[in-house]
C-alpha cells in the first residue's frame, strides 16, 4: 500500500520532551530568583527595623570642646540630637551647617562613632580683639578685623568709635577701614606706643589716640616706617598732650595742636 503522507498534517503534534524539560527548568529558575529577591527585601526591612530600634545605636555620649562664649545648650540645640537618640537617623552635615551660622563660632569639626554611639564637637570661637561703636549699637570685632556679633552689654579689647557710621556702611568701605584701623593699632602697640582708643572719622580718616594724650592720624593702614617716624618725633620733640601727629605724608610728620597747625618733623 502506497501512502503520500498527506495525512500527517492532520495528526496531533507531540511536543518535544527536551523542550518541555527546558521550559520547566526556566520556570524553576525564575521562581528561585523571585524567592531570593523576596528574601533579600525581607532581610533588608528586618535589618533596617532592627537598626532603627536597636539601643546599640542610641547616642551614649556627646562631648563639646572649645566653648567659652557659646553655651553648651546652644550647641546641643543646633546639633538637634541628644543622648538616647538614634545616631544613624541624624544628619551630621545639616547640624554642621547650623552650627557654622552661630556668630561666635569661627570654625568647628564634628566626629561621630557608631559603636559605642557618640558625638564629639570641637569649636573654635572668634577672639574679640576690639569693640566697635556704630550709630545704632556696639559690635565685637575679631582679630581679623571683622564684625561678628552685636555686644549690647559686654565690651572687649580696643575701643573703636565710629558713631558717624552704621552697619550698612560695612559693605561700602567701612569694613576695610576698620580692618586697617585694628591692624594699625596693633602695630603701634608692638612698637611701644600704648593705644587708648581709635576714632574713625567721616571719609575713612583714622585717629589712633595714645595713652600719652597724643593722636596719630592716618589714612589707610599704618606701616612700620610710619610708626618708627612717629616714635622718632616723639622722642626728639616731646610734643605735649593734645598734639595731633599727621602721618599721611610719605616723608614727614605734620604736628598740630587741636585745629591749629604747628611745625613739621
Amino acid at each position: 500500500m502506497v501512502s503520500d503522507f498527506g495525512d500527517l498534517r492532520d495528526r496531533l503534534k507531540i511536543p518535544s520532551k527536551k523542550r518541555t524539560i527546558s521550559q520547566i527548568n526556566t520556570m524553576l529558575r525564575l521562581f528561585m530568583w523571585l524567592c531570593i529577591g523576596i528574601s533579600g527585601v525581607l532581610i533588608t526591612v528586618c535589618a533596617a527595623a532592627y537598626i532603627a530600634n536597636s539601643a546599640v545605636f542610641d547616642v551614649k555620649r556627646i562631648e563639646i570642646k572649645g566653648i567659652a562664649h557659646v553655651k553648651a545648650d546652644e550647641v546641643l540645640t543646633l546639633l538637634d540630637i541628644e543622648e538616647g537618640d538614634n545616631i544613624l537617623s541624624w544628619d551630621m552635615n545639616e547640624a554642621r551647617r547650623r552650627l557654622q551660622g552661630h556668630p561666635w563660632i569661627r570654625d568647628l569639626s564634628i566626629s561621630r562613632n557608631f559603636v559605642p554611639a557618640s558625638i564629639e564637637v570641637s569649636v573654635t570661637e572668634h577672639s574679640p580683639a576690639a569693640t566697635l561703636f556704630l550709630r545704632d549699637r556696639p559690635y565685637l570685632i575679631s582679630e581679623q578685623g571683622q564684625v561678628f556679633v552685636s555686644s549690647p552689654e559686654k565690651f572687649y579689647g580696643l575701643m573703636i568709635d565710629a558713631r558717624q557710621y552704621d552697619r550698612r556702611d560695612m559693605q561700602q568701605g567701612l569694613g576695610q577701614v576698620l580692618a586697617n584701623a585694628v591692624a594699625s593699632a596693633r602695630l603701634a602697640q608692638s612698637k611701644g606706643l600704648p593705644v587708648q582708643d581709635v576714632v574713625i572719622e567721616p571719609g575713612g580718616l583714622v585717629d589712633i589716640r595714645l595713652k600719652s594724650g597724643i593722636t596719630l592720624t592716618i589714612f589707610g593702614g599704618m606701616t612700620p616706617v610710619m610708626a618708627e617716624r612717629a616714635i622718632k618725633v616723639i622722642r626728639t620733640l616731646h610734643p605735649p598732650e593734645g598734639t595731633v601727629m599727621d602721618l599721611r605724608c610719605d616723608d614727614k610728620v605734620v604736628l598740630r595742636n587741636g585745629s591749629v597747625h604747628g611745625g613739621e618733623g
